[in-house]
């Protein structure tokens, strides 16, 4: 099969790929160099304001102990904070950038959406750029992604477990470290947009964690446990909501996973003790979800540590 053929480079005397019969240097080489500074300029943003937010997170400790309790589901005390990179991956960061991110504090707010009205305010010292990804970062919150594909030397696709969106991430570094098929639980981050594109380029923000390839479907499986067990209350609820109100729970599904060897018994007692813990069954979950219980899973007479006590 022929090689496309290379799109020939413009000069900057030529004529402007816009048609206007202008010189490219006196009609669009203005308007994108302009864009390409702009871009820059966001992702040099993106490097600077997140430590900026993880010491705004570090300067309000008595928050800490409740949200350190939910985000490890009480499997380490706060005292164990400056352990936590020793005995999970960067744990430390990971429970910083969920903090920042997610965790509610006492005034129903997150810390970004504090830091928001601080840098109205002029109490929190952002350049305008910062500004501008602060404003976009408010609705971020800790999802699971699946890799869907590598990109040598650009990056990698994720898409969300938890729907269908695909998110182009421009994150060199983690792209070396991962392979298709595998899950990251983090924070995507917008930040710049390309030229001639219609949605920014994204970004891990913090640290996230790495999973294997064999966790993607028992992820899933698990947060809808938390899903269904919202919409007994609340029928109307979706995976934003969860996502907004529980994110921690991702964690929980996290911490529980061998470090070693994968297991995946491990997985499906995860499951089977979380329906149990939130009084579920099978059946009960896929009413809740809407799904129809296949014929091989319905319960039976002697399926009862299915249910719950």
């Amino acid at each position: 099969m022929a090689k496309p053929a290379k799109t020939k480079k413009l000069g900057r005397n030529d004529p402007c790929h816009c048609g206007s019969g202008r010189k490219y240097k006196e009609c669009h080489l203005i308007i994108e160099e302009a864009a390409r500074s702009e871009q820059l300029l966001l992702r040099q943003a993106q490097d600077s304001l997140l430590p900026k937010i993880i010491e705004a997170a570090q300067s309000v400790p008595e928050q800490f102990p409740e949200a350190f309790a939910r985000f490890w589901e009480n499997k380490y005390t706060f005292e164990q904070m400056s352990d936590l990179d020793s005995v999970e991956d960067r744990g430390a960061e990971r429970f910083l950038t969920w903090f920042a991110f997610d965790f509610r504090q006492q005034d129903g707010q997150t810390l970004i959406e504090q830091l928001n009205t601080a840098a109205d305010a002029g109490t929190f010292e952002v350049d305008p750029y910062e500004r501008r990804l602060l404003e976009q970062w408010r609705t971020v919150r800790l999802r699971p992604y699946i890799v869907t594909e590598i990109r040598k030397g650009k990056g990698m696709l994720l898409r969300d477990l938890l729907g269908e969106q695909e998110f182009d991430v421009t994150d060199y570094n983690a792209a070396k470290r991962l392979e298709v098929g595998e899950v990251v639980v983090g924070h995507l981050t917008p930040a710049d947009t390309p030229l001639d594109a219609s949605s920014p380029n994204y970004y891990l923000g913090g640290a996230a964690a790495h999973l294997t390839n064999d966790t993607p479907e028992k992820l899933v499986e698990f947060a809808e446990l938390h899903l269904a067990a919202m919409r007994r209350e609340r029928p109307e609820v979706t995976w934003s909501d969860l996502l907004e109100e529980r994110s921690e729970v991702l964690n929980h599904f996290v911490i529980a996973l061998p470090r070693e060897e994968p297991d995946p018994s491990v997985m499906e007692r995860l499951v089977a003790d979380g329906r149990i813990a939130l009084q579920l069954t099978k059946e009960s979950v896929a009413s809740l979800l809407g799904r129809v219980l296949p014929k091989e899973e319905e319960p039976t007479t002697d399926d009862s540590e299915e249910k719950p006590a």
